[in-house]
């Protein structure tokens, strides 16, 4: 049996958030590395549209790098800038060019929407009702 080579095997091996991370960073700047962000929940979406293994998903981002970028590079009005300050990490906002940039999850789940489209990853943020709220009768 031939020996694989070690591209091969780091390849078939499955989707961990650092995985994730280090895929994200090989074919990104350093700069969409900021913030402390939990990976479980994009590892758990992965999964459910069938991206397994490290193979998979660097194909993927590969595969939607540029379209990406030229996502990021769009210009924002002034008034979206400062809203997008007021909500957001100010570190992955440039408000002298008005752009912004993506963190680790935000590259990975754009990706998963230029290749699946909207409709299918939507399920993933529509919020469920929380239990035990109780909406106030009028």
């Amino acid at each position: 049996m031939k020996k694989l080579r070690a591209r091969a095997t780091k390849d078939m091996g499955e989707i961990t958030p650092d995985a994730i991370r280090k895929v994200v960073l090989s074919l990104f700047r350093r700069r969409h590395d900021y913030g402390d962000f939990d990976l479980s929940a994009v590892v758990a979406e992965l999964g459910q549209l069938g991206i397994s293994t490290v193979k998979q998903l660097r194909l993927l981002l590969k595969k939607h790098r540029r379209a990406i970028l030229n996502d990021e590079r769009s210009r924002m009005t002034g008034a979206e800038t400062v809203h997008l300050l007021s909500w957001f990490d100010p570190r992955g906002i440039d408000s002298h060019t008005n752009t912004a940039w993506f963190a680790i999850p935000g590259l990975v789940r754009e990706a998963l929407e230029k290749e699946f489209g909207w409709e299918v990853v939507e399920q993933f943020y529509v919020d469920a009702p929380d239990e035990g709220y109780e909406e106030e009768a009028e």
